[in-house]
């Protein structure tokens, strides 16, 4: 894992029209979906535009999916990340895709959480 330097500040990463597209912070991609929208159906999975990952890769080493629909985070490395992606390409440009089951995920549903949370 990289080294945590606190007085780096976040990299931005916007999209041609100046949209934000993801956040680098502490050498972790964090990026913001919405499962409803973004989430591959068939196999479930996520997928990330490849461009954007080839071009911002040297400057993280994990990433961090937040489901803005359901709350979930979804986590793994960039080492994983990149063992188990595959191409597609669907008319948005290429992109990787790693299968949910290969993240970790972090569900604020989940009771044992419930249970940390309450006072």
């Amino acid at each position: 894992m990289g080294t945590i330097v606190p007085n780096m500040r976040p990299i931005e990463i916007r999209g041609a029209q100046g949209k934000l597209r993801g956040v680098i912070c502490n050498r972790t991609l964090i990026k913001e979906i919405r499962s409803s929208v973004h989430l591959l159906r068939k196999p479930p999975a996520i997928a990330i535009d490849a461009r954007m990952y080839d071009r911002w890769r040297r400057h993280f080493d994990a990433l961090e999916i937040r489901d803005t629909d359901t709350g979930r985070v979804y986590r793994i490395s960039a080492a994983r990340f990149e063992s188990y992606r595959w191409e597609l390409e669907y008319g948005y440009g290429k992109q990787y895709a790693v299968a949910l089951s290969r993240w970790s995920v972090e569900d604020p549903s989940d009771a044992q959480l419930r249970l940390e949370v309450q006072p």
